[in-house]
C-alpha cells in the first residue's frame, strides 16, 4: 500500500469514527470456550461501539465485494489488548492484527464475493468497549 493511499484511508477511517453507531440486528453468547459473541448487521461504512467481555470473543459476519480494497478498523478503549482476524467463508485466516495494542486495521482484497468472520478477541482481563468500522457493503 503506498503511503499516499495508507493516508486516505487512515482520513477515511476518522471520519468514519464520528458516525453514529448500528445497532445490530442479532447477538447471540455461544457457550464454545473461548466464547464468542455473533453479532450480524454491521458493513456499508458503519461503525458498531459493542463490549467484549473479558477474555471473549465477539465474531461479526459481514460481505465484502471481489476486487474491491476491504478493512476493518477496531479502536478499544485502552483497558486491554484487542486482536482482530478476519476469515473467509471457508474458515482460511485471511489477516490479522495481534501486535499489543487495542488499536487493529485489517486490510485486503477479497478474491471473491462472499461472507467473511470478523473476530475481536480480547485478551485483557476486564472488558472493553470499542468501535469497529468496515468497509463492506
Amino acid at each position: 500500500m503506498t503511503t499516499s493511499r495508507f493516508l486516505s484511508l487512515v482520513a477515511t477511517l476518522l471520519l468514519t469514527l464520528t458516525v453514529s453507531a448500528v445497532t445490530p440486528t442479532t447477538k447471540q453468547l455461544t457457550t464454545a470456550q473461548p466464547v464468542a459473541t455473533e453479532v450480524q448487521g454491521i458493513g456499508g461504512h458503519d461503525t458498531h461501539t459493542d463490549r467484549v467481555k473479558a477474555q471473549h470473543t465477539d465474531v461479526y459476519t459481514v460481505t465484502f465485494r471481489s476486487g474491491q480494497e476491504a478493512w476493518v478498523y477496531v479502536s478499544g478503549d485502552g483497558d486491554t489488548d484487542l486482536d482482530l482476524y478476519i476469515y473467509d467463508e471457508n474458515g482460511n485466516l485471511i489477516d490479522s492484527d495481534t501486535d499489543s495494542t487495542d488499536e487493529c486495521l485489517c486490510t485486503f482484497t477479497p478474491r471473491w464475493t462472499g461472507q467473511f468472520k470478523i473476530k475481536i478477541k480480547n485478551r485483557g482481563n476486564v472488558y472493553n468497549e470499542y468501535q469497529i468500522t468496515t468497509s463492506a457493503w
